[in-house]
This record gives C-alpha cells, structure tokens and sequence, in this order.
C-alpha cells in the first residue's frame, strides 16, 4: 500500500509541505510543477519519503529531469497514455526522461501498430469498444524498443518550399541548455517562415546561436518568443491558444 499525491501546475511551496506532512512515496506530476519544483527553495527534505515521481500529461524536457533529481535525489519516471488508451509506455529507471530520449517502454499488454505517416494504433484491454485506438500522435520504436514521439499528425507545414514537422523544431529547442519547453507554429506573416516561443531565461541571439549547430538555417524560426514560462491550461499542458496569440502578437 502507497499514499499518492497529484498535481497539475499548482505552487510548489504547498505540494512540497503537502507531500512532506503525508510521507507520501508516490508523486505523479506534471513537467511544469516539477521545473517548478527544480527551480524552487523548498526544502528537499519534504521530498525524502517519495519512492516514485511521475512526470505525464506532456514530455519533459531533460534539463528538467536532471535538474529535479540533482536538487532532491529521486529520478523522473516518464508515462505516457491518454483517456482513451489508459496507459501506453512508461519509463522504470528515469533514464529516458533524464537523457530525453524516449517517453519509455510499452507496458506489458499493450500492443503498437504503426502505419502510413508513423501514426500508431494501441491495442489494449484498457481501450473501451473494438479494444483499439489511434492517438493523433505520431512515433516510432528506437533500437531499445521505447517509443518515441515525433509530434501531432496534422501539423505539418511547408517552409522553403520543403515540408517539415515543427515537431522536430520544438525537439531542437528542447534540448538546448536553459530550455524547459518549446512551441512551433507557421509564422503569421510570413506564410513560408516558423515562429517559437520559448520557455527559458537565455537570450534571443543565444538560442538562435546554439540552433545554427542543430538544424539547417531553413529550420530556424524567423520569429523567436522568449518567455520566462508558458501559459498553462488547468491540466498542466502548455496553452496553445495562447501561445499562439502570443506569437501573433509579437
């Protein structure tokens, strides 16, 4: 038996005194509250009785992951599901949400399809009707078996006269140091140029910078947002509603 803890993007001060006067050893959280958590002066012994912190709801940047376990000495579990699916992969030792390179392995009983485009069907006994469903993600399967995502079906965009997945984009932006979270769109005035906002505190000519190493200068966003963090839904998601009215307005 275990006492859990939830949280979506609430102030890290409370959680960390709630979770400390529980002895809670399970925390599922979202990336948000434990940058949040990271980043803050909390006590890391009101953290010591967790055994197990889940980051879901959106992949975590690595920087984040390492950071939270550097400040309280308990690793990052990545999971990833959806109402529909119930869960679909999950990550036991932390390495992958620490190295960022996949959201883990698929669980025991669930079964991937992929298809046309990397989209992929899940097959499980937690999927209600026909048992099978296909997220709007797209991903595929690495040489250790764990899946990576790739982005949303559906966004694809035609920069330069090439067609690109701002997907892999925001993965550029992710990995960059100072960079907690990344959002692609098609630029609003320029119908062949990308726009990004970017959660961080590195300057504008510093992120441009450390792209130039990472992708082909047609990739690099024309229009680069720089936010100390991003708007959240009450989910703990990044708003991308306005985060695009944030780039349109830039």
């Amino acid at each position: 038996m275990y006492d859990a803890v939830g949280a979506s993007a609430a102030p890290s001060a409370p959680i960390a005194a709630a979770i400390g006067e529980a002895r809670a050893t399970v925390f599922p959280a979202v990336p948000a509250l434990l940058r949040a958590l990271a980043e803050s002066s909390v006590d890391p012994q009101l953290l010591a009785s967790l055994r197990t912190v889940i980051s879901a709801g959106a992949p975590i940047a690595p920087e984040v992951a390492r950071a939270f376990e550097a400040r309280f000495a308990r690793r990052i579990h990545g999971f990833y599901g959806s109402s529909e699916t119930g869960g679909i992969t999950y990550d036991p030792s932390g390495e992958c949400a620490a190295e960022g390179r996949s959201v883990g392995r698929v669980l025991p009983g669930v079964q991937l399809r992929f298809g046309k485009g990397k989209r992929f069907w899940v097959e499980s006994a937690a999927v209600t009707g026909r048992g099978i469903f296909r997220p709007a993600d797209r991903g595929e399967l690495n040489e250790r078996g764990e899946l990576v995502l790739l982005g949303r079906a559906g966004r694809m965009l035609k920069i330069a006269g090439r067609r690109l997945d701002p997907a892999e984009v925001e993965r550029a932006l992710r990995a960059l140091p100072g960079v907690s979270d990344a959002f692609v769109a098609a630029h609003g005035d320029r119908a062949d140029a990308l726009a990004a906002a970017v959660a961080s505190k590195e300057s504008t000519a510093t992120l441009r910078e450390q792209l130039r190493a990472r992708l082909a200068s047609w990739k690099i966003p024309k229009k680069l947002l720089v936010l100390p963090e991003f708007p959240r839904t009450a989910r703990g998601k990044a708003d991308v509603r306005q985060l695009k009215a944030l780039l349109h307005g830039a």
